[in-house]
């Protein structure tokens, strides 16, 4: 059996946490959560380049104890650009494990503004970004393409749902 490592990513305020949440819990798999990692990493250090790079150093790290243990894991990491989503799953194969990925999206921007301008009232230090229109600009520059094989999920839709989705493309690409 080849150790999975399951990816949720996607832009910022998509539902990426709450799906991957759902998904670990219905599923008894760790999740391990960039933001989580990033805030921690905050309170000793201010730079927003150098705390991504130790968050990116703890997640491979972490990842590489889980195959070797042949365990599954689930990540709730942006990973927005292509290329280190390419990078990330070549990494994962050379270690014999399997990468399912996850690209979480959110195709009203009402409620994609509505969860943006939420975080305005307690942000916390990863949440860099409060506005639709900063966010859009920041990604325009960025090939947020998927995968060949790739799941993509609209957070719109209702949780259990989106769960069920979820859990059966993991499922199915276990059984590859």
């Amino acid at each position: 059996m080849m150790t999975q490592v399951i990816l949720f990513r996607g832009k910022i305020c998509t539902g990426k946490t709450t799906i991957s949440n759902s998904v670990g819990t219905q599923l008894h798999i760790p999740v391990i959560h960039k933001d989580d990692l990033y805030d921690s990493i905050a309170e000793h250090i201010t730079d927003h380049f150098i705390r991504n790079k130790i968050c990116f150093s703890i997640l491979f790290r972490l990842l590489e104890s889980t195959l070797a243990c042949n365990a599954t894991i689930i990540i709730d990491f942006g990973y927005n650009h292509l290329d280190d989503v390419l990078k990330l799953k070549s990494w994962v194969e050379q270690r014999k494990g399997i990468l399912t990925s996850i690209s979480c999206t959110c195709s009203d921007e009402s409620v994609w503004a509505r969860r943006l301008n939420e975080r305005k009232t307690n942000p916390q230090p990863n949440q860099l970004i409060t506005d639709l229109h900063e966010l859009k600009q920041h990604y325009s520059t960025i090939n947020t393409d998927l995968l060949a094989d790739e799941l993509q999920l609209d957070c719109i839709e209702d949780i259990h749902l989106l769960t069920e989705k979820a859990i059966h493309y993991i499922n199915k690409k276990k059984g590859k």
